[in-house]
């Protein structure tokens, strides 16, 4: 069985179906069916379909599940990805890894536990 390809980049944020910005500032529940790009402070859960993007001055602490999750930024909780889960340069982590394939990216600043896990039913 193939594993799953992982992204080495975040895309254009044209290509992204949903960017919350830099000054937004949301706790609670957040859930979208396409891909998501987070570039502001989010506290809480997301539930996201598709891609999960973290940019690099994002500041995100929450319970994550979505089909992948590149991460730039800051990330404390726990995150489950159905496919992979990918920590880029710059990266600050601190939180509970979930996915078929995790790749932490050499020099970060990583805290936490890395669980190489069967894909999930779903997200």
């Amino acid at each position: 069985m193939a594993m799953p390809s992982v992204q080495k980049s975040v895309p254009d944020e044209d290509e992204i179906d949903t960017v919350l910005a830099p000054d937004i500032e949301f706790s609670g529940s957040m859930e979208t069916s396409k891909d998501l790009l987070v570039k502001g402070r989010i506290s809480g859960s997301i539930v996201c379909g598709e891609d999960l993007y973290i940019s690099e001055d994002a500041v995100v602490s929450a319970e994550i599940k979505a089909r992948r999750v590149i991460v730039r930024g800051s990330l404390e909780g726990r995150v489950v990805a159905v496919e992979s889960i990918q920590v880029l340069p710059g990266s600050r982590v601190g939180a509970s890894l979930e996915a078929p394939e995790v790749v932490v990216e050499e020099k970060e600043l990583f805290r936490g536990t890395i669980l190489a896990a069967e894909k999930p039913e779903n997200v």
